[in-house]
């Protein structure tokens, strides 16, 4: 199972798809690229000649999705600079462990991350890995192969960690493992898309507001 898991979680991540155009309605920006094969909630990567954008995606189409920005944030700064999206690593699977002796037949406990996204993070370290208080270390990511884009993200606040764990009596299909994860994936990942899990808001005496 674990070698399954890992190939169909990675390989999300390792192609960039060209964007044509970005354009602006409000603070929903709609990006135009052909066969990008993102999925609604699913992170992803602006790049180009300017600054890295990590968010998710809100509407997709085949050859285009939405995200939406922050109350703020120009919408115009986004319809230049941006060349390549690629999709963002979601599931991360990093252990399989076997318990041959478990009361009722033998399991395998699964463990693996969750990268999810948001538009409204909370900094954790600046890009020169320097804590924000009241941190005083900058986290570091339990997938060891984490590349420094994806780390600078965790930094950012832009990509969420989080650690899930399951257990499956071991003759379950591989099919079911997976799928088991994805739906809990795209679960929490709709709540970050929703804010009903984004961070870095206060309380005012009068209304909720972004950092």
């Amino acid at each position: 199972m674990k070698t399954i898991i890992a190939t169909l979680i990675l390989s999300m991540a390792g192609f960039a798809a060209t964007v044509t155009s970005i354009t602006c309605s409000g603070q929903t920006a709609t990006v135009n690229a052909t066969a990008h094969g993102l999925i609604a909630s699913q992170g992803f990567s602006l790049s180009g000649t300017a600054a890295t954008f990590n968010s998710s995606a809100s509407s997709v189409s085949a050859n285009s999705f939405t995200f939406v920005l922050p109350a703020g944030t120009a919408c115009s700064g986004f319809t230049s600079g941006y060349t390549a999206v690629v999709a963002a690593k979601q599931i991360i699977d990093i252990a399989a462990t076997p318990n041959p002796l478990a009361l009722g037949g033998p399991t395998v406990t699964l463990t693996y991350l969750g990268w999810y996204t948001t538009v409204y993070p909370t900094e954790l370290c600046t890009s020169a890995g320097v804590p924000i208080p009241p941190l005083t270390t900058c986290p570091v990511s339990q997938y060891t192969l984490i590349s420094p884009a994806e780390q600078a993200a965790l930094w950012a606040g832009t990509t969420v960690e989080l650690q899930n764990q399951v257990t499956y009596p071991a003759a379950t299909s591989a099919s079911t493992v997976s799928g088991g994860a994805i739906t809990q994936y795209n679960a929490m990942q709709a709540g970050f898309a929703g804010y009903l899990l984004a961070g870095g808001y206060y309380w005012n005496g009068t209304a909720w507001i972004h950092n």
